[in-house]
């Protein structure tokens, strides 16, 4: 592949999921738009060879989709492409992970932001942004935590140093973070003896006295390498000479590295040697410099295909697991200097791991031993061991992320819900995750996040979700249990996005009679100027009062009106399913309007279709198999344009059957 080839290919990856014009290219390439169009013709037939789609779309430009993860990163592997900024900035498209960058940066590296130079560092709208500050902003208050701006020099956080570091211990190394180390490795059989947590406590207090900027990530590999010396420390083991050639007890870095070691002292009742210190100063000092030479590149490189070639032969990729990243880096430079000057380092875990995760030892020995960087030299499995614990950390992570996420529901959130969720976790630990367990009023907006599945002990079916929900006992007999398998083998199998719905040759009469009934033509309504959100619902809600009580519209606006306090659920960026908090009519019946040029609705301005849901107060036969119709529709786009594309209600319900 051409050096220019690389760099079209590096700005796809940039704009992934985006269209971006020809133009648009050749001016950040200094590039002929000819060219690029030619070189994009070439890399079309290679991308799609390795797992990659680049779609072309007149008048929008080129689109790059990657629909085989593991395959793209082997190919990227191999043709030597590492992705811009990954030393510090990993490509963040998940809004978790995002929020948790700039955190990051505002309370452990101390940084000021500028949000334009943010947003185009994040390849992210400025829009996207904002919404992102005004969540952080609603996490920050709690611990009294705000953030301030500058002129011209702009966003930081503004409260004291104690709830600062309360935010950072709960945020980045409490028992939800998904990267922690701890919840992988601390909570183990390997570490019984020795806490993470206060480990964490002592490294996080010195360096903010001391004002060095450093990652949660790295502060968690610090972590690691503390507890792995004090374990060699309490079998004996001694720390040898490093080799340690320059003085460097002058720098702030030593002086942090012996509170630490001094603090460490006194809860472990063990003697570290001078050379730990040391050897921890190092550690320091590399990490608040973060250099980045020809060497690093070089290794980081290696490290890339390396992780890319472990995770074809997992089966999953741990390629995007920037932890996973970082820690190797940080734990293959020293060792390359110990191999250099023949310096073994003894590991008391090396029989353990070796006996009780066989599988990561020797996947970490075959593939990260291909490193050319590492070919000359005869490595321990005492070394090996030590690079298997942060490969062990990312598998068992990878597992967890592959678990159904479970949101539970119950009256209050206590009590029962305590109750039903240690039952949740007791049967189905291996496959269910639990994100969150709360109350019937505490539902809004932000408790779907990660969740795949609802478990609740309340009845829900007057609310709309575009997720599984399943009521059970609180005590979960048999049949929930049943019931929760048949959901997870179902969420575990599908596919996430919809590539084909096709309608059976045979029509589904039962279907059709269905949709007629709850969503017929008289409950159709189609916009061609841009109408008010008022005059949505209050027109909808006028369609659905044919045979209800005469103050039916009035009572359903009014329980719209509630359930939005509650928090409004919008499915996407074009679709919106308003409904009420309880139910206010006889018959089950959805109201449809279609708005071919879009309207604004709250904070999206962008609607294109609204689904006016009003379940019945008597039964709901049926409501189960047109929201989920509705689910499937956010998720097709195709659907979506060619109804707007024809905005009738023939067409409308000819495509709509399709995803009965």
């Amino acid at each position: 592949m051409r050096p220019k080839e690389r760099e079209l290919l590096l700005r796809l990856i940039q704009y992934q999921g985006d269209f971006v014009t020809s133009q648009h290219l050749a001016s950040e390439l200094s590039l002929s738009d000819r060219t690029v169009r030619t070189y994009i013709t070439r890399l079309k037939e290679l991308v799609v060879e390795n797992g990659g789609v680049i779609t072309s779309k007149q008048g929008y430009g080129y689109c790059l989709t990657i629909v085989n993860k593991l395959s793209f990163d082997l190919f990227l592997a191999k043709q030597e492409i590492t992705l811009i900024n990954e030393e510090k900035t990993p490509l963040i498209s998940d809004i978790t992970d995002r929020e948790n960058y700039i955190l990051n940066k505002l309370l452990l590296e101390e940084a000021t932001i500028n949000l334009d130079d943010l947003a185009e560092e994040l390849f992210i709208s400025r829009s996207s942004l904002s919404k992102d500050m005004q969540k952080i902003k609603e996490k920050l208050k709690p611990y009294t935590l705000t953030l301030a701006s500058k002129h011209g020099v702009g966003l930081f956080v503004k409260g004291d140093e104690r709830s600062k570091r309360h935010f950072i211990l709960d945020t980045f190394f409490g028992k939800n973070y998904t990267n922690s180390l701890k919840k992988y490795l601390g909570n183990g059989p390997l570490f019984q003896d020795i806490s993470f947590e206060e480990l964490t406590i002592i490294i996080l207090d010195e360096i903010r006295e001391a004002k060095l900027k450093i990652s949660d990530i790295i502060i968690q590999n610090l972590v690691l390498h503390i507890a792995l010396s004090i374990k060699r420390l309490k079998e004996g083991f001694e720390i040898k000479e490093l080799g340690i050639t320059a003085d460097i007890s002058e720098k702030i870095e030593y002086e942090v590295a012996r509170k630490i070691v001094s603090r460490i002292e006194i809860f472990s009742k063990i003697a570290f040697p001078s050379e730990e210190i040391s050897y921890l100063a190092l550690h320091l000092m590399a990490k608040s410099n973060h250099p980045v030479g020809e060497e690093n590149q070089e290794l980081k490189g290696a490290l890339t295909q390396a992780i890319a070639l472990l995770s074809n032969s997992l089966g999953y990729s741990l390629s995007e697991d920037y932890q996973l990243k970082s820690g190797l880096l940080d734990h293959l430079k020293p060792m390359l200097v110990r191999l250099e000057r023949k310096i073994s380092l003894d590991n008391p875990l090396t029989g353990e791991i070796k006996n009780n995760y066989p599988q990561a030892f020797e996947l970490t020995k075959k593939f990260l031993g291909q490193m050319p960087v590492l070919k000359d030299y005869q490595i321990t499995d005492d070394e090996w061991a030590y690079l298997t614990l942060h490969v062990m950390a990312a598998m068992e992570k990878a597992k967890d992320m592959q678990k159904v996420h479970a949101l539970i529901i119950c009256a209050t959130g206590y009590g029962s819900a305590q109750l039903l969720k240690n039952r949740v976790v007791n049967e189905f630990d291996n496959h269910i995750t639990v994100t969150n367990v709360q109350g019937y009023y505490e539902i809004n907006e932000t408790s779907l996040n990660d969740a795949d599945l609802i478990i609740s002990s309340i009845d829900l079916s007057a609310m709309v979700f575009p997720i599984p929900v399943i009521q059970v006992s609180v005590f979960l007999n048999d049949d929930d249990v049943s019931r929760i398998r048949k959901a997870i083998h179902k969420i575990s199998t599908k596919s996430r996005q919809i590539t084909s719905l096709k309608l059976n040759d045979r029509k589904d009469q039962r279907k059709e009679n269905m949709l007629m009934e709850q969503m017929g033509e008289k409950y159709f309504k189609l916009y061609d100027i841009e109408p008010t959100k008022k005059q949505v619902l209050q027109e909808l809600a006028e369609l659905l009062r044919i045979n209800e009580a005469e103050n039916y519209p009035k009572e359903l606006l009014e329980q719209i009106n509630h359930r939005e306090q509650m928090g409004q659920i919008i499915f996407s960026e074009s679709v919106v399913v308003p409904h009420p908090a309880l139910p206010v009519g006889i018959s089950t019946k959805i109201a449809v309007a279609l708005i071919p040029g879009g309207m604004s609705w709250d904070e999206e301005k962008k609607i294109h279709f609204v689904f006016l849901i009003s379940p019945s107060y008597v039964e709901n036969k049926g409501i189960t198999v047109m929201t989920k119709a509705i689910v499937k529709l956010v998720d097709c786009l195709s659907f979506q344009e060619k109804i707007l594309a024809e905005p009738t209600f023939a067409n409308f319900r000819q495509l709509f059957l399709q995803l009965m």
